[in-house]
């Protein structure tokens, strides 16, 4: 590695050959449950208790002895004598339900000892303290045992997760207090450009800048620390500034802009000007995306993307993320199906090409939609559902060829 631009190299082999030229922060620390979403856990989580904690009815009923009701039937009730009424959220230690007798239980409650199943209150009548049961029951019907869920000690998160939404609930209902976590990674980056602006209403000549406002959230919705450093003008010593800067304060930098050959790409003697071991890739035999630089200052990635936006787009939440799944042993990547493709999509052979495409399910089968656009274009990737690779030894993919899609 370290040739540059004429000599392009595949992002997997990027990747590979990236991990250990560069470091990341590994610090550990402790936070409660409720401040936790979003980081990802430094170690295997276990539960701390059963879930459910108690024996738990499923119903609206009266907790029984089965055998008290064997052979019940409404020409035949069996009649038990009440002895007590459990309330939601309280464990009934005075109550034990001894044959011929039964107590009355809400849906959540906990099904006092001596009891084997819960009767629905639809198939009894009250009178008085006596219960009139129409209908026999099983053992264990409309009971939710104690950890037949989630028994004790029993894994629930591995490491590298992320907490989401869809289980920090889990966490705090096996016990979880407090979870060690990963500090975020901080990633900065910034814009470069003449042509680039956020200024309103639009001067004329200039284009609103779409990659660092991209750039920011796709950073933080995989979990990291953003920190925007503007748009800045196509001077070295501008620019130089800013990524000095932007290396002080961060763990990795991402540029946008100036990582092609033109006069005002200043990106690579920039990089190589700032820290050993300087530009280790100029050039990945992808498309969008061709012009990515991979550097390393002083042990920090820095990464030039290009200013296209579909690039910016594709190399970010493919050989970025990838690389920094691999590097902090964490679980980023996107989730795939495979599905048939609607049309033909034509590319160059000799280089990997990242299409964006619309998921499509009819009749239980996957289809996907190319949607095929110019790397400069802002409005495709608001269409796509996700991505497709065309390997790089083909020249194209054919209508009907099954691909691996990698949803956003």
């Amino acid at each position: 590695m370290g040739e540059r631009f004429l000599k392009v190299y595949n992002p997997d082999e990027v990747v590979e050959n990236l991990l250990d030229k560069f470091t990341t922060p590994t610090t550990i620390e402790e936070v409660p449950i409720e401040y936790a979403y979003g980081l990802y856990v430094a170690e295997d989580i276990y539960a701390k208790i059963n879930v459910p904690p108690f024996r738990k009815s499923l119903v609206d009923g009266y907790a029984v002895r089965s055998s008290d009701v064997k052979g019940a039937s409404s020409s035949n009730p069996s009649m038990l004598k009440i002895i007590g009424t459990v309330r939601i959220g309280d464990y009934p230690d005075e109550i034990f339900v001894k044959e011929g007798m039964t107590a009355y239980v809400p849906t959540g409650g906990v099904v006092p000892d001596g009891a084997d199943a819960v009767v629905m209150c639809e198939e009894t009548e009250r009178h008085g303290d006596a219960l009139f049961v129409f209908k026999g029951i099983a053992p264990s019907s409309n009971i939710l045992d104690e950890g037949s869920e989630i028994k004790r000690d029993s894994l629930v998160l591995h490491k590298g997760e992320r907490i989401s939404e869809r289980n920090i609930g889990l966490l705090n209902s096996v016990g979880i207090e407090i979870v060690r976590v990963l500090s975020p990674l901080k990633i900065g980056f910034f814009s470069t450009g003449n042509e680039i602006t956020f200024a309103h209403p639009l001067p004329r000549g200039k284009i609103f800048d779409f990659n660092r406002i991209t750039l920011r959230y796709l950073i933080e919705k995989d979990g990291f620390i953003a920190t925007d450093y503007g748009i800045v003008r196509d001077e070295e010593d501008k620019i130089t500034y800013t990524l000095r800067k932007a290396l002080n304060e961060n763990d990795i930098v991402l540029t946008t802009g100036g990582t092609s050959k033109g006069t005002s790409d200043f990106t690579v003697g920039i990089i190589n000007a700032l820290g050993k071991p300087g530009v280790l890739v100029h050039g990945l035999n992808v498309s969008p995306g061709k012009p990515t630089i991979f550097g390393v200052i002083d042990n920090k990635l820095v990464v030039g993307l290009s200013g296209n936006p579909q690039a910016v787009f594709m190399i970010y939440s493919t050989v970025i993320r990838k690389l920094l799944q691999r590097k902090l042993g964490v679980m980023i990547g996107a989730h795939a199906v495979f599905g048939k493709l609607l049309k033909q999509v034509n590319s160059r052979k000799g280089r990997v090409e990242l299409v964006g495409g619309k998921l499509l399910t009819l009749n239980n089968e996957n289809f996907i939609e190319p949607l095929l656009a110019d790397s400069s274009s802002v409005s495709c990737i608001k269409d796509t559902d996700g991505y497709f690779k065309i390997p790089e030894d083909v020249e194209g993919l054919y209508e009907g060829d099954v691909v691996e899609f990698y949803l956003w």
